[in-house]
């Protein structure tokens, strides 16, 4: 079992407001966040609020993070603490709801075939988003200080981390500013 975390708790300040509400096409952001899970067969779908409550349906657990403040790893533990024993946990951002779906059905695929290891897409020579994380490291991303970054964990395990090549520059794309959204739209 592939779990999937997305992380919709952030107060979205350089945007200006919610970044988990605003739309791309028909759906929210929040929204495309849970269906490029679903269409990569992630199960369950855990989505960590915060700053903002989402009033609208979405096929996935919402849980609320008052830690939010503390930053993002606050907010992936609150979504693992919602799951029992994944193989591995999908981590998306709601700030990238243009991914390809095909890039996260082939990170999954990748994933399933070496569920040992965190994979991440590559684009351009560069490492993207999202990120896979096995079950054996989930314990470690447990216990890291709610404050803290889970960059050293990756660098502690560097030859369990894997990446995809792809071609989608989504996965380098960060939506944060009024402007990333105009050049979106």
């Amino acid at each position: 079992m592939i779990a999937a975390v997305v992380l919709a708790a952030g107060a979205s300040t350089r945007m200006g407001r919610p970044k988990a509400l605003l739309r791309h096409g028909e759906r929210s952001f929040v929204a495309c966040a849970v269906e490029l899970a679903l269409a990569a067969g992630c199960a369950p779908i855990v989505v960590v609020t915060g700053a903002q409550a989402i009033a609208e349906p979405l096929a996935a657990t919402v849980v609320d993070n008052p830690s939010w403040p503390l930053g993002q790893l606050s907010s992936l533990q609150r979504g693992l603490a919602a799951l029992a024993d994944p193989s591995g946990v999908l981590v998306l951002t709601v700030d990238r709801p243009h991914l390809r779906p095909t890039t996260i059905v082939a990170l999954v695929a990748a994933f399933r075939a070496e569920p040992e290891c965190v994979w991440q897409p590559e684009h351009a020579g560069r490492r993207g988003h999202p990120l896979i994380w096995p079950a054996a490291l989930l314990p470690a991303l447990r216990a890291l200080p709610p404050d803290g970054d889970p960059r050293p964990l990756l660098r502690e395990h560097a030859a369990l981390r894997r990446g995809l090549p792809v071609d989608d520059p989504a996965t380098l794309d960060n939506l944060d500013r009024p402007e990333d959204l105009a050049r979106l739209r």
